[in-house]
């Protein structure tokens, strides 16, 4: 079904036409953020983006608010979630289609962030019979702001953290608080889609110049049904769908000329960047980068970057793309839940069977070499005492599951879900590895390639590392069908 909800809903709040959004008899307009109040002069701040969601959240019975974490300067990381009486609990979204929107992970990429404070202020209080019906049978996700503290530096933020560190390049490791919090929604509530959202710039004219730039986990250890996927949506759905609108949009990372392709200058199997390490995680991962610079070709005449006119535009091009995502998980939804609640079952068999390689490099467009392959892959890796201590709260977030063997040593079994995940993060071999661990070689489908098991037959319960114990939910919990 074709909607255009939330562009139309972005375009009336910024000329004040609040009655767009409300539903029949509301008694006050919704909240404004602070930068539609100022028609896109000038980004929401800190305290505004507080005061409007704790208002969003007061006063909608479809939203709820939550603190996953909070920054090195002390600022609350949000979970915003949203759905119809009531947004879904975290039971609940484990047995529908869920959709996971993360914003403004850079710090100087301000309009997804926008768009996602809006997006959940119309959703809020949208009386669109479709949107409606949409809340009430899926779960809707939001970290509006992923870098607080890059998005509050100075008077255009940075694109790190406080530490300076690009949190989407420390989505294997878990090194930031940023990613940590991030991680732990992941694991929790397994969102089928996760779409993160940024900014491009300056363009290069004619060469790299397209309003709306897409790309999905190209890393090659991804689940084949998750990766197609993927790439389907971002390719069939966003590209036209944008274009339809009247964006220019094509695929992040190519140079090209018309319909040539002159390179390729982006967009490898980096294993810590958020769009590949959520389809490692069976996640439907997507990178949205709109244009920071106008396209000269659709916007002749536009003011200077810093322009309200133009940071409009900004923010309007995320609007439209998460409107795309909402048509597409309404008209495909239950087939992205079946995808990416059965690929966890598909990546333990691998990893008990042996049956795929395992790569350290290559991508979907760019073959592996032949030390980047590694068949047949590893069985098991052995830590030591220093290696737990190092991973240990990585392995918890991501769902893996260790066991204390005799004499001391953790084994981590590749025949779990996480299959994909534990070479990148335990193998020195791997790009973004945290340690380098004792690879265990062992034939196919040998008892000490899967977790072990109990004396009454069932999986044992998973070493209680130190310091994980508040850490809930180690271990991938496959959804129920």
């Amino acid at each position: 079904m074709k909607r255009t909800m939330l562009v139309l809903a972005a375009t009336a709040v910024l000329g004040g036409a609040f009655s767009a959004l409300a539903p029949a008899g509301a008694q006050e307009p919704p909240p404004q953020t602070g930068f539609e109040a100022r028609e896109g002069a000038s980004w929401t701040t800190h305290e505004e983006e507080l005061a409007f969601l704790e208002e969003v959240d007061e006063r909608s019975a479809r939203v709820e608010m939550a603190v996953i974490g909070q920054t090195l300067q002390q600022r609350p990381l949000h979970l915003v979630r949203v759905g119809h009486p009531a947004p879904a609990s975290r039971q609940e979204a484990l047995t529908r289609p869920a959709t996971l929107f993360v914003c403004t992970q850079h710090g100087n990429e301000p309009a997804g962030r926008e768009a996602c404070l809006q997006a959940i202020r119309d959703l809020a209080f949208t009386d669109d019979p479709g949107l409606v019906q949409l809340l009430s049978e899926q779960a809707f996700l939001f970290v509006p702001t992923a870098n607080p503290d890059g998005r509050a530096s100075g008077t255009n933020g940075t694109r790190g953290n406080s530490q300076g560190v690009d949190i989407n390049r420390d989505h294997l490791g878990l090194r930031t608080l940023e990613a940590q919090a991030i991680a732990a929604v992941v694991r929790d509530w397994q969102p089928d889609l996760s779409v993160d959202l940024h900014e491009y710039g300056p363009s290069v004219p004619v060469l790299y110049d397209d309003e709306v730039l897409y790309l999905w986990p190209r890393n090659l250890n991804v689940e084949k049904g998750v990766h197609d996927l993927a790439r389907e949506f971002a390719q069939e759905k966003i590209e036209p769908c944008s274009e339809e609108a009247g964006y220019t949009a094509d695929e992040y990372g190519i140079y090209a000329a018309g319909d040539v392709d002159v390179t390729q200058t982006a967009g490898d199997h980096d294993d810590g960047i958020m769009r590949n390490a959520m389809g490692l995680r069976h996640s439907l991962g997507i990178l949205i980068e709109t244009a920071v610079s106008a396209d000269a070709t659709n916007n002749l005449g536009e003011e200077v970057l810093s322009s309200a006119s133009n940071q409009r535009r900004r923010v309007a091009g995320h609007s439209h793309v998460i409107d795309c995502t909402l048509e597409w998980v309404e008209d495909r939804g239950e087939e992205m839940r079946e995808v990416t609640a059965t690929a966890p079952l598909r990546k333990q068999g691998e990893g008990v069977a042996q049956n795929v390689p395992v790569y350290f490099g290559g991508a979907d467009n760019d073959p592996p070499s032949g030390n980047e392959e590694v068949y047949p892959p590893m069985c098991a890796y052995d830590l030591s005492a220093a290696d737990v201590a190092e991973t240990e709260q990585a392995l918890a977030l991501h769902g893996i599951q260790a066991f204390e063997q005799e004499g001391g040593v953790v084994r981590v079994p590749m025949g779990q879900a996480a299959e994909p995940i534990i070479p990148l993060l335990l193998d020195g071999r791997g790009s973004r590895n945290v340690v380098s661990a004792t690879p265990v070689s062992a034939p196919p489908l040998d008892p000490a390639c899967s977790p072990p098991k109990s004396e009454e037959g069932g999986a044992s319960v998973p070493l209680a590392m130190a310091g994980t114990a508040a850490i809930a939910g180690i271990g991938w919990r496959l959804r129920r069908r």
